[in-house]
């Protein structure tokens, strides 16, 4: 046969612009893809609050119900929006009995007042041992529960709680009549953050406390929470982050740090990011410490085998505190 005879195949022409078709699905399958996103985070924003904070809600509680009706009161403030939180307020061991009128006038004396936020789990009645042992240290101590928690109603988040926590200490200087100078302030763990907030801002407003206490807390939480899911993004998908670090540096009261070298809900090396963003010496010209509790984890600083040198650490501050708080005139 003649080489002629040839078959010519033509290749198909490419359209350069996709069909109207590709185009609407591309579009849908963003628009899914956005939506997907949106809803994910809008139940990471919810479920989160699930794994920070774990509040245990029961009836009400009264100091009676706890054997505390020689030495502690029921106290309730009133917050900004409409809620009622509750907690007690426990006398130091030197103090006498009074009615509760007469609070403001059993509490103004010549005794520190402790400010207590506790931990992000259970209520005030697992604070029964943190209590009785700064009364024993003859500090007043002042605890009321986060909105949320014990018989408090309402939703914790990291501004609710600032701002529960500023109407608490309005509440102890402006109601029951205490003056800052006399206020040592003290957080335990998610406590801590809380706690150096409200201290941040006062010191900033010019209200200086007696001091800052922080223990077994964090740098940021986001820091935390990186060491519990390390191969999550947490820095950028946490809602409320705490951060500590930051805040501390505006602390002009003196700070007493107080962490466990054995911590595993909150690593050592947080506590000590922590303390190395405080200022080295307070407005007052006191050195800021670290109290280092070597056998002790996160939960066992009031029971564990650091006890006594915590008690020892604590009852040197309150002293040195009371005693510059004597030498001022109160604020």
């Amino acid at each position: 046969m003649s080489g002629n005879n040839r078959t010519t195949v033509s290749s198909p022409t490419t359209n350069p612009h996709p069909s109207r078709p590709l185009i609407h699905q591309v579009r849908r399958m963003f628009v899914i893809l956005l939506v997907t996103i949106v809803g994910a985070l809008a139940l990471l924003a919810y479920f989160q609050r699930r794994l920070i904070y774990h509040p245990e809600i029961t009836s009400r509680m009264t100091v009676s119900d706890f054997g505390l009706d020689r030495c502690g009161f029921d106290v309730t403030v009133p917050t900004h929006d409409g809620l009622d939180l509750y907690g007690w307020l426990v006398l130091a061991k030197s103090s006498k009995r009074v009615d509760s009128n007469n609070l403001g006038q059993a509490i103004t004396n010549d005794r520190l007042v402790v400010l207590y936020f506790p931990g992000n789990a259970g209520h005030r009645g697992y604070r029964m041992s943190q209590l009785m042992r700064l009364q024993s240290l003859d500090v007043h101590a002042l605890l009321v529960d986060y909105r949320g928690y014990g018989d408090n109603a309402g939703h914790p988040t990291e501004a609710a709680l600032a701002r529960d926590a500023r109407t608490v200490w309005d509440h102890l200087t402006e109601k029951l009549g205490v003056s800052p100078g006399r206020i040592v302030i003290y957080g335990e763990s998610l406590g801590g953050g809380v706690a150096t907030r409200l201290a941040s801002e006062l010191c900033q407003g010019g209200m200086i406390p007696a001091g800052l206490i922080v223990q077994s807390t964090f740098d940021s939480l986001v820091a935390a929470a990186q060491f519990h899911f390390p191969y999550l993004p947490v820095s950028w998908l946490l809602i409320d982050r705490f951060p500590s670090a930051t805040r501390i540096t505006q602390v002009t009261c003196p700070v007493l740090s107080i962490h466990g070298s054995r911590d595993s809900i909150v690593p050592f090396v947080n506590g000590q990011r922590l303390f190395a963003a405080a200022p080295p010496m307070s407005n007052s010209g006191v050195t800021k410490k670290m109290l280092t509790l070597p056998n002790t984890d996160h939960n066992d600083v009031y029971g564990g085998q650091d006890t006594s040198l915590m008690i020892e650490g604590l009852d040197r501050f309150f002293d040195e505190r009371l005693t510059s708080t004597n030498q001022e005139p109160d604020q």
